[in-house]
């Protein structure tokens, strides 16, 4: 099961009740949640605006994509090159996943500047990705009102994502009213069945740009796990009301993708990085479930996965405050040891299985660190034989569950310093 884009977390919530408004709402960390249920919104949360999760949609391009940032001649110490200077900082921060610091530069800017181009440009991408569409939009229209000539080619780009909204909406009323239909497209790695509202609201080269991103995890995959899919990957994308009217039911929480030998997974109509990280995501539980024949350790399936998915957008590793947030587990004793997410994240509350994720993807860098790409095959494959999950470890990397549970624990507690 899947994150939500950007920064990917599982959106955790009660199947909607029939002709339930959903509602969507944003934490402090940036994680979108979807609830029919007001009274689940925190109370300093109701009073903004919020709105239907069938407009919450990936808007925007592979990436962090502006316009340069290079210090004009002669200006070295002064505002402008104070100002670029954060800028720098702030996409460095967009690019390692750093939302919140990057958020906060922006903002300072803006507040010395508030017409300030490249500030907003970038507001608009970080607000997209945290699923705030009017923010984004609003973003994008105060940069094409201040944008120059020499912003000609971003101009066009934020015109472009305007116009998108439309095609989303689109999409959103023929979801709503339509019985779902899907259409079947293939190539020799796999089947790809599109729910047919995406086909004709979206781009022309929407089948084709799913084919391309899901190639695109298949080699990845191969090259991260020594292996690859014996036979053709099925996969069914849908319209996010289609999807929920199709398999609401089938969690106590709500998600955005699944495997069930079939990869599913919402899309919104013009395909884009989301997606795309979304689709490496379930190609790698996929994978996992046909090497071993079932989804355990599922920390470490989860964890892969999480690696997969951060790895398409270029994030090799988890955030610093990641880190911060496991060393506060492990000092309050929240620590969720891998024995017990081994066989699921069945039973954990919201808070819990945020946590439960983060613990499996550090976990799984900590097994990628110690084997090399045969050794990540061969240990699938034992787990495939039908070796236990602590056997198939003890080979792999010389410990088991609770080992490398332990291992995590001590080197996360040597980072930081006593009481951070």
């Amino acid at each position: 099961m899947a994150q939500v884009i950007l920064l990917f977390v599982v959106l955790l919530l009660a199947s909607p009740s029939e002709g339930a408004e959903l509602q969507v709402w944003v934490d402090a960390d940036g994680t979108t949640h979807i609830t029919d249920d007001p009274e689940k919104i925190p109370p300093e949360r109701r009073g903004e605006a919020v709105q239907r999760v069938e407009e919450i949609r990936a808007l925007w391009d592979d990436g962090v994509s502006g316009p340069p940032l290079v210090t004009p001649p002669g200006s070295s110490g002064s505002e402008e090159d104070r100002t670029l200077r954060e800028l720098r900082g702030a996409v460095d921060d967009l690019r390692r996943g750093e939302n919140a610091r990057a958020m906060a530069t922006l903002w300072s800017v803006l507040e010395r500047e508030p017409n300030h181009p490249e500030a907003h440009w970038y507001l608009a991408l970080l607000e997209g990705r945290r699923g705030h569409l009017d923010a984004a939009e609003q973003h994008l229209l105060t940069f094409l009102s201040v944008a120059g000539e020499e912003y000609d080619g971003l101009r066009a780009s934020a015109r472009k994502r305007l116009a998108r909204l439309e095609d989303e909406r689109r999409l959103m009323d023929a979801s709503e009213v339509g019985t779902l239909r899907l259409i079947d497209q293939e190539n020799q790695f796999f089947r790809v069945h599109c729910d047919e509202a995406l086909l004709q609201a979206g781009s022309p080269d929407f089948a084709r740009t799913v084919l391309r991103y899901l190639g695109d995890a298949r080699e990845a995959l191969g090259r991260r796990l020594g292996v690859v899919p014996e036979e053709p990957t099925g996969v069914v994308l849908y319209g996010k009301v289609a999807y929920l009217r199709a398999h609401g039911h089938r969690f106590s929480f709500q998600t955005v993708g699944f495997f069930d030998g079939r990869i599913h997974v919402v899309s919104a109509a013009h395909p884009a990085g989301e997606l795309r990280t979304l689709l490496f995501h379930e190609y790698t539980h996929a994978l996992f479930r046909e090497r071993t024949a079932g989804d355990r350790p599922f920390w470490l399936n989860e964890g892969l996965a999480e690696l997969s998915e951060r790895a398409s957008t270029g994030i090799v590793s988890l955030t610093r405050g990641e880190r911060a947030r496991l060393r506060r587990a492990i000092e309050v004793r929240e620590w969720i040891p891998l024995r017990r997410i081994a066989p699921s994240f069945a039973g954990l509350d919201d808070e819990q299985a945020r946590l439960a994720y983060l613990v499996s993807t550090v976990a799984a860098a900590w097994v990628e660190a110690h084997t090399d790409r045969d050794g990540r095959a061969r240990l699938l494959g034992r787990l495939g034989e039908g070796w236990s999950d602590d056997e198939a470890l003890k080979e792999a990397v010389g410990m088991d569950t609770d080992g490398i549970d332990a291992a995590l624990r001590a080197e996360i507690l040597s980072e930081f310093p006593p009481g951070l």
